[in-house]
């Protein structure tokens, strides 16, 4: 059996499913045993915001007929030496989703296997030929503890706290897979890909700045220039936009004057797809999250799951 994974959502779980058919896993490891310059380590390549790679995983210890190949690679992706290979080869697994349907996994709830899904995957497949994402180096500044108390230039009397960017918190293979933008904006390690409003039976229904904005608030999020109280210390100022359709992500005010963010299940960072660092999150490259939609903060007593 082989586990299909299309990494390119921040905020919803990945669109990811289940080869059974024998026949059709032999076929295709056959394909990418051949195609070695098509295969890339896994998260080798792009990782920034939008799609990223196909993650290829045999989920038995069972040896295959034909030729072995790797246990897991990605495909897709600009780390590979014949990218036109591997954005066709990609292309023949994603072609198995739609038999792949009656097996139903966890991340199905939020993100199922529809035909619209289909055709998303294949169409930001398919750009990657078009505008492959650049790689970028994971630097970052020395940590610094402190958190410093800030007035909020754009409202009236209304402050918050901003703290030293700490990414290597969230990149460590403990926790960076498991928590996603939602986490890092709100600057809290739940472990379990948290969605707005879930906590408090509120979860999104549909993927619109109202929607996902309202479920975000009913975890105790409110709109920018609600000034919260000294009590809710420290208080956080997030940013919500919005791949329409598609997928949400936020970002989260740091001290310093810039903006960090975690893409999903990888690494936190401050730059953005372009690998500039964030000083205003209306306007840096967002990639396909193309609708700005506003501004909240978030206290102490604000609870995500």
């Amino acid at each position: 059996m082989l586990k299909v994974t299309v990494d390119m959502f921040s905020g919803r779980p990945n669109p990811e499913w289940i080869i059974t058919d024998q026949d059709v896993v032999e076929e295709l490891m056959g394909a990418a045993a051949e195609a070695k310059a098509a295969t890339a380590k896994p998260g080798a390549g792009f990782t920034g915001l939008g799609f990223r790679e196909v993650l290829v995983s045999r989920l038995s210890d069972d040896p295959l007929r034909r030729r072995r190949g790797p246990r897991e690679f990605a495909l897709g992706s600009v780390a590979a030496e014949d990218l036109r290979a591997s954005v066709d080869l990609a292309l023949r697994f994603v072609a198995t989703m739609d038999r792949a349907r009656d097996i139903t996994l966890v991340a199905h709830e939020l993100t199922p296997l529809t035909t619209r899904l289909r055709d998303l995957i294949l169409q930001r497949i398919e750009r990657v030929l078009l505008s492959p994402g650049k790689i970028f180096p994971l630097t970052w500044p020395p940590y610094n503890p402190l958190r410093t108390t800030i007035p909020d230039d754009h409202c009236e009397n209304c402050e918050y706290e901003v703290s030293q960017f700490n990414p290597g918190f969230w990149n460590t293979s403990a926790v960076q897979p498991y928590n996603n933008c939602y986490n890092y904006a709100r600057n809290w390690r739940t472990d379990t890909f948290a969605q707005p409003g879930r906590a408090h039976g509120a979860k999104w229904t549909a993927l619109t700045c109202p929607n996902v904005g309202t479920a975000a608030m009913a975890d105790g999020l409110v709109k920018r220039c609600n000034c919260l109280p000294i009590e809710e210390w420290p208080r956080r100022l997030m940013a919500l936009v919005m791949d329409p359709g598609g997928d949400y992500h936020w970002y989260r005010h740091q001290r310093g004057g810039f903006w960090g963010h975690k893409p999903g299940g990888t690494a936190a960072r401050n730059f953005d797809n372009s690998g500039n660092v964030i000083a205003n999150p209306e306007t840096c490259d967002r990639g396909d999250y193309t609708e700005f939609c506003e501004y909240f903060y978030a206290g102490r007593s604000v609870v995500i799951n």
